[in-house]
């Protein structure tokens, strides 16, 4: 089996499943998508019902990013948590849900969507070699242990090798340059698709990548 993370989606459905179209991954095979699922893109249902159906077809684990916590976070108790989400998430967030306030689209979301980041979605996956979180761990704390602050907010410059001595596969700290990051413990897989960049897959035991565009455009390489 092999194993094939993927980086921050956030609503663009078209790099979505260009990717997925692209990449070599058989049925067997696992795909770990590293969370924010929702936010800044033109098609955040579309991206939804799209992983909610991938769950049933495919081998799939899903991490809950800070932008899908967010959304929950809101649904809850909107009062005070809206201003925070809005603000942090580009103005509107479901904006591609149709028109009206944040506050009223609220209601027009899907219960699946909810409840695919609230249930399907976990915090952290972990395996022999690797582990994976949305943004980042504590180097002498197990993910199990970690503050979800942490596991969703973490940026990439206070990453430091693991305990564990596995790999740490992370998004969140998108990448202007497009690039995938590598510091031999960390590996940053957010290459920018919202600043125009790409969405990346990344095999984790040839460390070939594959990435799309917005707009569908593709290419691939290897990193190590």
């Amino acid at each position: 089996m092999r194993v094939f993370a993927i980086g921050d989606i956030h609503g663009h459905l078209t790099a979505l499943d260009t990717l997925l179209a692209t990449i070599p991954a058989q049925k067997d095979d696992l795909l770990v998508f590293l969370g924010d699922y929702v936010d800044k893109g033109p098609d955040v249902p579309g991206v939804l019902d799209r992983l909610i159906a991938l769950n049933t077809e495919r081998q799939a684990i899903f991490l809950r990013g800070n932008h899908d916590q967010l959304m929950l976070d809101a649904k809850k108790d909107p009062a005070l948590h809206l201003p925070g989400w809005e603000c942090l998430s580009g103005g509107d967030p479901l904006a591609s849900y149709g028109k009206g306030t944040t506050r009223k689209l609220l209601k027009s979301v899907p219960p699946a969507h909810f409840d695919f980041l609230q249930n399907t979605c976990r915090n952290f996956h972990e395996t022999e070699h690797f582990l994976f979180v949305h943004a980042g761990l504590n180097p002498d704390r197990a993910p199990a242990e970690e503050s979800l602050d942490t596991l969703h907010w973490q940026k990439l410059p206070h990453a430091a090798a693991h305990h564990s001595g596995k790999t740490v596969i992370c998004g969140h700290t998108a990448q202007a340059s497009g690039q995938i990051v590598d510091l031999g413990h960390t590996i940053c897989i957010d290459t920018g698709l919202t600043n125009g960049r790409h969405l990346t897959a990344l095999a984790l035991d040839t460390f070939e990548f594959w990435q799309a565009t917005a707009n569908g455009e593709t290419s691939s390489g290897k990193l190590r």
